[in-house]
């Protein structure tokens, strides 16, 4: 009897649910330039897992460091469409 159950197969769809929800979130990144700016809540667990880059940006760079550092976030040079493709 194969008592095993997988579980990453639905961890994507668990994700895009848990980001659609805007539950739990604990970082307000805010995208463009006005007046085609947005702000999108996100949840930095998931970023730092899903990115090396965000990670870096978010802990302070700092190689050891095991705590978050920031709560907000700007990239002016991205447009909101293209980064809510990255988030997803």
């Amino acid at each position: 009897m194969n008592n095993v159950v997988d579980l990453s197969s639905s961890l994507s769809s668990d994700y895009g649910k848990l980001y659609e929800s805007g539950k739990y979130t604990d970082i307000s990144i805010s995208v463009g330039k006005e007046p085609n700016n947005r702000i999108f809540l996100a949840h930095t667990l998931v970023l730092c897992t899903r990115s090396t880059y965000l990670e870096n940006g978010l802990t302070g760079n700092a190689e050891a460091s095991n705590e978050i550092q920031q709560t907000a976030m700007t990239f002016e040079d991205v447009t909101p469409d293209v980064f809510e493709v990255l988030l997803r």
